[in-house]
């Protein structure tokens, strides 16, 4: 992608075919991210620059070398500062303004770490570590992401020419050595590639070490060509056959389960195959297409044009205040399309071209360690900008809850046979076992009816707007609460350790968030709590696609599994199950549908009576349509925007199969919405409730779809009043 240097006196040359496929490189990325139908895998762009990348880079140093027999590192490196750094510095400093008064306040601070980690050529390690925090995984894409690919080139740049300086010293024949050096480091990193897409990956996609095969692969084509093109009827053949293989990769790769791993191998393939065919010089060659002026131009400018479009798309709906219409993204990538073009000619060529860079290294240096200051500025000054949200209103804690429904208890008397030395009979009073526990003739409390009337953020709302993500459940703190892992974490025993009755909770984070109001439950009564929870999986036998990962989770049948098995193996008598409706059921945003649901949720009820435990499911929480902190940021003075909607079609449907299947099965329902919200019509209908986001002092949601660990302890005893009085029942027969 970035580079295109062709230094006098060498013998690599202009290759216009190369400047074409950047050209539908940069093109596909930008489809891609546009939403273009077809181009679902239009990331593959991506590889083609690394392949581009690693052949370019490497045709020069050992042009360099064979000239004359070292290499100048330094002025390696000056040529870098200046191809690189200008542009994306001015990317960075302006993607941090703008934001700054366009973006939500809660954003800020990591799109601040996001820019600082870009200034030090280690984003793919942030999107790596974040990809693997399933806290993580619900936010929304940085303004700057795209700059990961520009960190593994530059972490790349940093020793592929060391590595090279070492392993030629001393060599008559310099192309050899790279070559099985450059093989080995292929073939390692490939295999990791392979390996970890599916255990990892986060760092398999975003990586130097899983990445360094495609850049490895072009720099095995410069040892090899030593200029000369092949000028054969094959050739011709090939490079159009290896052009269709680069679109069908576009077309197919948004597919994938994971990637890059085997994947990759098609779209690295054919950008390898179209560069050593791609100077063929007849008439029908392909690049004879690749060399078209369209291409060109758009070539040259694909670093910048990379650089500015993502930025832009994410930017945009913050600058409107809507989601874009089709019509709104063209215009987006019309606007990217002239920055870079401004971008090219003020910035990149006069900079890189510059005499008083070009004879002195080290003004060039200099110059670079300036625009790394001023790019890790940005960030800093965007990390610690916390806009001032204060309304002037101050909120009053919600009063403590008092049970909105009771158990009927009628009493028996049962004769009871005294053997001692009496034979009169006794007779003492039994309640009948309470019925199957359902909540949903359950109203709202007051707070919740008080809080529809106050729309303004208070000031001293808790957990605080920019705190609120980290408001989890104390299971977070511990390895009972999982992510991206296929065995059990264990010991996970919570409540009265040495209980003799035992609660088991499983399910995904929407179970893990109503952990601390079980476990104080559970401790009061004396009960036993084993809790398994892990981010993404589902409870049912489905495999579901993460957003965060960037993955299917196929780890989640064998954890499920496995706990099931534990449970069954440590004696569990009743089993709290939670999910989220919309876990999504493959990369195109489904959600699983209800008619999963229909047959799962019977297949895991006898699951767990089969292991001798009796389940009791708990319906998912409200769900708004955008993070509400984000929201409650910007719609402070009113905030009825932030709160959930009508029912989506999809969440609809599966809230009804669930009940359905619990009614069907006998299994005990609870429905947090019965909680959470207040029918606003008489015929009770979901659609056209109202759920606020801030209950007297205590923000309801910490995200857009997780409760506050603050809010959920302060609904224990609305589900202890649906709890105790059935598992006291189970535990006493």
């Amino acid at each position: 992608m970035h580079n295109d240097d062709h230094r006098r006196g060498t013998t690599v040359t202009h290759r216009r075919d190369i400047e074409g496929l950047r050209a539908i490189a940069v093109i596909a990325v930008l489809a891609y991210h546009a939403g273009v139908p077809g181009m679902a895998g239009g990331f593959v762009g991506v590889d083609s620059f690394l392949v581009i990348s690693g052949f370019l880079i490497t045709g020069l140093l050992i042009d360099e070398h064979e000239r004359t027999g070292r290499l100048n590192l330094m002025s390696f490196y000056a040529r870098r500062a200046r191809r690189l750094l200008p542009i994306s510095t001015v990317v960075l400093a302006m993607t941090a303004l703008v934001a700054a008064f366009v973006m939500p306040a809660t954003a800020l601070r990591s799109l601040g770490i996001d820019i600082a980690a870009s200034a030090g050529f280690g984003l793919n390690v942030v999107l790596a570590a974040r990809g693997t925090d399933y806290l993580a995984g619900d936010v929304d894409p940085s303004a700057i992401q795209h700059f990961w690919s520009l960190a593994v080139e530059e972490q790349f740049y940093l020793v592929w020419p060391a590595l090279i300086a070492v392993i030629t010293i001393g060599a008559t024949r310099p192309r050899r050595r790279i070559g099985i050096m450059t093989g080995c480091i292929v073939a390692a990193s490939l295999a990791l590639s392979i390996a970890l897409s599916a255990s990892a990956p986060t760092w398999s996609y975003f990586g130097l070490h899983t990445r360094a095969w495609e850049l490895g692969v072009g720099a095995l084509l410069a040892v090899a060509v030593r200029g000369r093109y092949v000028d054969r009827p094959l050739p011709v053949v090939g490079g159009w056959l290896a052009l269709a293989g680069l679109i069908v990769a576009v077309v197919i790769c948004g597919e994938a389960a994971a990637f890059p791993g085997w994947v990759a191998v098609l779209p690295v393939g054919t950008t390898a195959a179209l560069i050593l065919v791609g100077s063929h010089a007849s008439r029908h060659s392909v690049a004879n297409v690749l060399s078209l002026q369209p291409l060109q131009w758009i070539g040259a400018r694909s670093y910048s044009l990379y650089l500015w479009h993502w930025p832009a798309l994410v930017l945009a709906p913050h600058i409107l205040d809507r989601t874009l219409t089709p019509l709104d993204t063209v215009g987006v990538v019309a606007i990217a399309v002239a920055l870079s073009a401004v971008g090219h000619r003020l910035v990149e060529n006069p900079i890189r071209f510059a005499t008083q860079l070009t004879t002195r290294p080290g003004r060039s240096l200099a110059l670079g360690l300036g625009l790394i200051v001023i790019a890790l500025s940005a960030g800093v000054a965007t990390i610690v900008r916390q806009p001032d949200l204060a309304t002037g209103v101050v909120a009053a804690a919600p009063e403590a809850i008092a049970p909105t429904t009771t158990v009927p208890v009628t009493t028996t008397s049962i004769a009871i046979s005294d053997h001692s030395t009496t034979s009169t009979p006794t007779s003492t009073t039994v309640p009948p076992p309470p019925p199957r526990i359902d909540n949903r003739s359950d109203a709202a409390p007051a707070a919740v009816l008080a809080a529809l009337d106050a729309l303004v953020l208070p000031d001293n709302v808790r957990p605080s707007i920019y705190e609120a993500n980290g408001d989890t459940a104390s299971l977070y703190n511990t390895r009972c609460h999982q992510f991206l892992e296929a065995s059990v974490a264990a010991p996970c025993v919570f409540g009265a350790v040495d209980g003799d009755f035992t609660i088991g909770l499983l399910g995904d984070s929407h179970a893990a968030q109503w952990f601390d109001p079980i476990n104080t439950i559970a401790a009061t009564n004396g009960w036993r709590l084993i809790a398994h929870t892990q981010g993404g999986c589902p409870i049912i036998d489905a495999v579901t696609w993460n957003r965060g990962a960037g993955t299917m989770l196929t780890q989640c049948g064998p954890w499920r599994n496995a706990v099931l098995d534990e449970f069954a193996a440590e004696g569990v008598d009743v089993v709290i199950t939670s999910q989220h409706w919309g876990l999504l059921s493959s990369p195109d945003g489904a959600a699983l549908p209800a008619s999963e649901w229909e047959t799962g949720l019977p297949a895991l009820f006898d699951r767990i009576r089969a292991g001798g435990a009796e389940p009791i499911l708990l319906l998912d929480t409200p769900d708004p349509a955008d993070s509400t902190p984000a929201c409650a940021s910007s719609h402070r003075n009113d905030l009825r925007p932030c709160e959930p909607g009508r029912l989506r079609t999809a969440e609809r449907e599966v809230r009804a199969a669930a009940a359905a299947s619990a009614d069907t099965h006998e299994v005990g329902i609870i429905d947090p919405h019965r909680w959470l919200c207040v029918d606003t019509t008489p015929d009770d209908d979901d659609d056209t409730s109202r759920c606020p986001v801030v209950v007297g002092d205590i923000l309801v949601y910490r995200d857009s779809h997780h409760l506050t660990n603050t809010i959920a302890q302060w609904l224990t005893p609305l589900l202890d009043a649906q709890l105790v009085p059935w598992l006291t029942a189970q535990a006493n027969s």
